[in-house]
């Protein structure tokens, strides 16, 4: 005989009961310049992962001030960004490497955006967004990473781990080390760290980000983005709105443990259910029961071994308990 084992814990409504973590990638694989120019917006698959939707990068200017034009195939690159980079006098393609000197400030105006909604039912906590960076031989100095958490106000942390050719100054301003280096490769190592950061932890509405540039050294200098990569976990939030009744004394589960996986979710007093649902981890409802009878019978026996969660709706609110099936 197969026995299942259910075991029972209370879950209020409105907390995180499970949290699977998700890697987004963006390859701007179908990004296209020239005559077959993209545009402004991304054109690639989106990443996809549970509880959250990851809209496409696009970028954002005044005027003709980021061409329309993609500058490269397969990531995303744009010119004209705000200048600032000083020229030695006497020469024309080399920029001074004193951060100090270079005149140029952030734009409010010209950006790369993306915006993450999360899905009803989930919270999403963010980690870490990381990203490779490029720069053609008159393009920009400087970049930061900043959100609609606080309308764009400050840049978010910053760090470049062990990269030489990139650093972080100021407050939280990414630097192009050395005007010379590598202007045809990525450089990797830009990182942006939101681990713990309230307005980045079990949000529920959607949160955009921006990348800006600036410091270049010409007006067709460029800036390039690649494999940004955006990690956290995705919570399902258990119950819909406040619980106005106390769950313990309005209903019961059993038995416990159940030996053919029968559960009886029973009301106590007078409170009748309007709908049982049973979801997996990841949210989906694997079973309904309409019924608005007090006592209701689950059959859960085809359920393969894990966590579920038994929602009930009532005339006085929403209620959700946690049941671990093994058999």
């Amino acid at each position: 005989m197969i026995k299942h084992l259910l075991s029972i814990s209370l879950i209020f409504a409105g907390l995180n009961t499970f949290a699977q973590s998700f890697s987004g990638v963006y390859t701007f694989s179908a990004v296209a310049s020239g005559t077959a120019s993209t545009g402004y917006t991304d054109p690639t698959p989106v990443p996809t992962a549970t509880g959250l939707t990851f809209g496409s990068f696009t970028a954002v200017g005044t005027g003709t001030n980021v061409n329309t034009n993609p500058g490269a195939t397969g990531r995303f690159v744009f010119d004209n960004w705000p200048l600032g980079s000083t020229v030695p006098s006497g020469t024309t393609t080399v920029s001074t490497d004193t951060y100090s000197l270079m005149t140029g400030d952030i734009n409010l105006n010209e950006y790369y955006e993306v915006t993450l909604t999360p899905t009803s039912g989930y919270s999403i906590s963010l980690t870490t967004i990381g990203f490779d960076v490029r720069r053609s031989g008159t393009g920009i100095r400087n970049y930061s990473v900043r959100s609609s958490a606080d309308s764009y106000a400050a840049n978010l942390p910053a760090s470049v781990g062990t990269s030489t050719n990139l650093s972080v100054v100021g407050s939280d301003i990414f630097f192009w080390n050395f005007d010379a280096t590598a202007t045809s490769s990525n450089q990797l190592g830009s990182l942006v760290t939101l681990t713990g950061l309230t307005p980045f932890t079990n949000f529920s509405s959607p949160i955009t980000f921006r990348f800006y540039a600036w410091n270049a050294e010409g007006t067709g200098g460029n800036f390039s983005i690649d494999n940004v990569t955006i990690n956290g976990d995705a919570s399902i939030t258990t119950g819909l709105g406040k619980v106005s009744f106390d769950l313990n004394s309005s209903f019961t589960m059993y038995p416990v443990p159940s030996h053919d996986g029968i559960l009886f979710v029973e009301a106590k007093n007078t409170t009748e259910f309007a709908k049982i649902e049973v979801l997996d981890v990841l949210g989906n409802i694997v079973l309904t029961n309409n019924s608005n009878d007090s006592k209701v019978k689950l059959n859960m026996a085809d359920m393969s071994n894990g966590n579920y969660f038994v929602r009930v709706y009532t005339n006085s609110g929403v209620a959700t308990k946690k049941i671990t099936i093994v058999k």
